[in-house]
C-alpha cells in the first residue's frame, strides 16, 4: 500500500507544485494583483486574483494530504504564511493605487515577489522530493530483498520520469521567459498582434485590445467587426491597401486612425502579410498594429513650429521695413519741429510725431509676436500694472459688464517691458469684452505661483521652474469650443466674426510672454466663460529702471564733432544728416558698409560712427565695426536697427559698451546716444 502511495505521489506532487507555482506566480495571483494596483481603471483583476488565491489554497491542502499519506513530515507554515501575506496584500490596494507605485515598489511594499514565491515553492518541492527519495530508497531496499529485478526496473522508470519532469520544467520556464520578453517588447513598442482566417474570423492579442481601448471579452471576432472601429474617412485607404495585398499575395502597411469606445482617436500603423496555402491562394493574414500617436503628435508639433518660424520671419521682416519708413517720417517731423511754426502747425507735428511713435509700438508688438522684439524691461508690480490698465481701459467696457478685481497684497515683483505687459493685459480685457456682447462678469486677479518640474512636464511647457507672478483675466462669456482652444494662439486664427478680429492679438501676447521668460495658459468652457492667465517670472532683486531721454540739453560742446553716418535708406539718411548738422555736428555720410570703410580709411578722424546693421554690400554694420576696430579699437559705435536679431544674425561685432537703438529713432534719442558716446570716449 505504501509503495502504491509513493508511486502516486511521485506523479501527482510535481504537478501539484507546478499548479501551486502557477496559481500564485506571474500568470496567477501576483500578475493580477500587480495589474490591479497599476491599472485601477481596468476591471476583472480583483476577481481573477481571488480565484487564483483559492486555487493556490486548495492545491496546498491537497499537497499536505498527499505528503501525510506517504508519511513525510514537512513544515508547510512558510508557504501558508506566504498565502496569508498575499491575502493581506489586497488590503493595501487602495493605498498603492493612490501612491501610483511601480512594480518594484509594490514588491518592496509586500516584501515578497512572484520570483521569491516561486523560489520558495521550488525549495519546498526539492525538500519533499528529497525526503521522498530517501524514503523510497529505504522502501526499495526492503523490497529489493524480495524483488531485486522489480526494484531495478522501478528505479529505472523513476529515473526516466525524473529527467522528463526536469526537462518539462526547464521547457516551461523557457517558454514563460520568452512570453514575458515578448509581452514586454510589445508594451514598450505599443505593438499588438492579429490574425485572420479564410472565413473572416479574427484573433487579437491583449496588447492590441489595449491600443484600441477594448477589453478582451469585447474583442471583435470577425474582420467585419473591425471596420466600425476605423473612421469612415480612413476606411478607403485601408481597404485599398488590404485588397492590393490580397491580389499580390504579399504585404501591406497603412497609417490610419482607430476610434476608441470613449470617443478618442489613436493613430496606428496597420501592417499585414498574406498567409498562402500549398496552391498559393490567400487563406488569411497575420499582422501587427502599432500605436504611433506620439510620433504623429511630434510631427504635427514640428510642422507647427516651422510654420510659426516662417510667419515670425515674415512678421519680423515687415516690422523691419516699416520701422525704416517710420524712421524717415519721424526724422522729417523732428526737423520740422525745429522750424518756426504757427501754434496749430506745431500741434499737427506733435500729433504726427506721437502717431509715429505709436507706429513704432505697433512694430514692437509685431516683433513680440515673432519673439524678436527689443524689450525695455523694468521691475514692475503686478497690482500697479492692473490698476494702470484699468484706469484708462474702463471706458472701453460697456456698463453691462461688471468688473471685479482680486489683487494679492504681497505680490512678488517681476521684470518685463512695461508697455508690452500693459498691452498684453489690455488685449485680454478686450477679448473678454467681445466674448460678453450681452454683458457679464469680468474678473482680474493676481497671485504668487510656484511652478515645479512636474507642472512643466505635464503641460509640455518650455519654462524654467521657480516663482511666477500670475495675472488672470476671466469672463462669463460664450466660451471657446474644445477643438478650437488649441488654435487660439495661432496667427490669424480668430473665433470672432469677420471684421471684428485680426487673429494676431493672442499670438503677439504669447510671443511677448515667451520672450519675457514666461508663458500663457487658457481655460474655457462653452457657455461658462474663459480664463486666460499670464505667468511672469518673479524677481528676487530690484532692477534699475532705464533713464529717461533728456530733451532740451546743452549741445554747445559738440559743435564740430565728426560723425560718420551710415544708412542705406536714402530718405532716412538725408533726414538724419539734416538733424545732426542742424545742431552743429560735422557729418559725413555713407550708403553702405563698404563705402563707410573706404571713407574711414581715407580719413580716420571721426569721433563717432553711427550705423545701420543690415545694409547692401559685403560689410554689414557689425562687420564694419569689427573691421574698423581691428585698426583702431577706441572708435565708439552706435548701432541702429529695425530688427532686433540682426546683430546676432549678421555678425558678432557688438561690445557691451556699444549703444543699440531700435528704429524709428527720434531726434532726442539719437542726440542723447551720440553725446553719451562722446562723453564715454572722453
Amino acid at each position: 500500500m505504501r509503495f502504491v502511495q509513493f508511486e502516486q505521489a511521485s506523479y501527482t506532487l510535481p504537478r501539484l507544485f507546478i499548479q501551486l507555482e502557477r496559481s500564485i506566480g506571474y500568470d496567477g495571483f501576483i500578475h493580477n494583483f500587480k495589474n490591479l494596483v497599476l491599472r485601477p481603471q481596468e476591471e476583472g483583476y480583483l476577481d481573477a486574483a481571488l480565484q487564483d488565491y483559492a486555487v493556490a489554497e486548495s492545491t496546498l491542502k491537497e499537497i499536505a494530504v498527499r505528503i501525510r499519506a506517504i508519511g513525510v513530515k514537512a513544515d508547510l507554515a512558510p508557504i501558508q504564511n506566504t498565502l496569508r501575506a498575499y491575502r493581506d496584500m489586497l488590503k493595501i490596494v487602495d493605498g498603492a493605487q493612490q501612491q501610483q507605485l511601480t512594480i518594484s515598489q509594490v514588491d518592496r511594499r509586500v516584501r515578497i515577489s512572484d520570483e521569491e514565491a516561486a523560489a520558495q515553492i521550488r525549495d519546498f518541492e526539492s525538500h519533499i522530493m528529497a525526503v521522498m527519495a530517501r524514503r523510497r530508497i529505504v522502501l526499495y531496499s526492503v523490497v529489493t530483498l524480495c524483488l531485486v529485478a522489480v526494484i531495478a526496473g522501478t528505479l529505472l522508470v523513476t529515473y526516466v520520469q525524473s529527467r522528463r519532469l526536469r526537462q518539462a520544467e526547464e521547457d516551461k520556464q523557457k517558454l514563460e521567459e520568452q512570453e514575458r520578453y515578448l509581452l514586454q517588447a510589445e508594451r514598450i513598442a505599443g505593438l499588438g498582434r492579429w490574425k485572420t482566417d479564410r472565413h473572416g474570423g479574427m484573433i487579437w492579442s491583449e496588447a492590441m485590445g489595449k491600443i484600441c481601448g477594448i477589453p478582451p471579452e469585447e474583442f471583435p471576432t470577425t474582420l467585419e467587426g473591425i471596420w466600425p472601429l476605423v473612421p469612415v474617412e480612413d476606411q478607403p485607404k485601408l481597404r485599398l491597401a488590404s485588397e492590393q495585398a490580397v491580389q499580390s499575395g504579399g504585404q501591406f502597411s497603412c497609417l490610419h486612425r482607430m476610434l476608441r469606445p470613449d470617443g478618442s482617436m489613436v493613430n496606428v500603423v496597420d501592417s499585414g502579410e498574406a498567409v498562402l496555402d500549398a496552391d498559393g491562394r490567400v487563406t488569411g493574414f497575420v499582422g501587427t498594429l502599432q500605436d504611433v500617436s506620439r510620433l504623429v503628435d511630434m510631427e504635427n508639433e514640428l510642422r507647427q513650429s516651422q510654420k510659426m518660424e516662417a510667419i515670425g520671419n515674415l512678421a519680423g521682416g515687415m516690422a523691419h521695413d516699416f520701422n525704416n519708413i517710420l524712421a524717415v517720417v519721424l526724422g522729417n517731423l523732428d526737423l520740422l519741429e525745429e522750424t518756426e511754426l504757427r501754434p496749430e502747425q506745431a500741434d499737427y507735428i506733435a500729433n504726427a510725431i506721437d502717431a509715429t511713435q505709436r507706429g513704432g509700438d505697433l512694430t514692437r508688438n509685431i516683433l513680440g509676436f515673432a519673439r524678436r522684439s527689443q524689450l525695455a524691461p523694468n521691475q514692475l508690480k503686478g497690482n500697479d500694472v492692473v490698476r494702470d490698465v484699468m484706469t484708462w481701459s474702463s471706458r472701453l467696457l460697456p456698463a453691462t459688464i461688471d468688473i471685479e478685481t482680486s489683487l494679492l497684497a504681497n505680490l512678488w515683483a517681476f521684470t518685463a517691458d512695461e508697455g508690452l505687459a500693459k498691452n498684453a493685459l489690455l488685449n485680454l480685457i478686450l477679448n473678454a469684452r467681445d466674448a460678453m456682447p450681452d454683458g457679464g462678469q469680468l474678473t482680474i486677479e493676481t497671485a504668487n505661483i510656484r511652478i515645479d518640474d512636474e507642472y512643466i512636464t505635464e503641460r509640455g511647457e518650455e519654462l524654467l521652474p521657480g516663482r511666477y507672478v500670475m495675472i488672470a483675466v476671466s469672463d462669463t462669456g460664450t466660451g471657446i469650443e474644445k477643438d478650437k482652444l488649441a488654435q487660439v494662439f495661432e496667427p490669424f486664427f480668430s473665433t470672432k466674426p469677420i471684421g471684428q478680429g485680426t487673429g494676431l492679438g493672442l499670438s503677439m501676447v504669447l510671443g511677448f510672454m515667451k520672450q519675457s521668460g514666461g508663458t500663457v495658459r487658457i481655460y474655457s468652457e462653452v457657455g461658462v466663460g474663459t480664463s486666460v492667465k499670464l505667468y511672469f517670472k518673479a524677481e528676487s532683486g530690484r532692477a534699475a529702471r532705464p533713464r529717461s531721454e533728456r530733451a532740451g540739453q546743452d549741445l554747445s560742446h559738440i559743435h564740430g564733432k565728426r560723425i560718420l553716418l551710415v544708412e542705406d535708406n536714402a530718405k532716412l539718411l538725408t533726414a538724419q544728416e539734416d538733424m545732426l548738422t542742424g545742431v552743429g555736428f560735422d557729418v559725413t555720410i555713407a550708403t553702405s558698409g563698404d563705402e563707410a570703410m573706404a571713407t574711414w580709411l581715407q580719413n580716420r578722424d571721426f569721433d563717432v560712427v553711427a550705423t545701420d546693421i543690415v545694409m547692401p554690400g559685403k560689410l554689414q554694420g557689425t562687420h564694419l565695426a569689427k573691421a574698423i576696430r581691428a585698426k583702431d579699437p577706441s572708435v565708439p559705435f552706435i548701432f541702429m536697427s529695425g530688427y532686433a536679431n540682426e546683430a546676432t544674425v549678421h555678425g558678432n561685432g557688438l561690445l557691451p559698451e556699444d549703444i543699440r537703438l531700435m528704429k524709428p529713432v527720434g531726434r532726442t534719442t539719437l542726440l542723447t546716444a551720440i553725446t553719451k558716446s562722446l562723453a564715454d570716449r572722453a
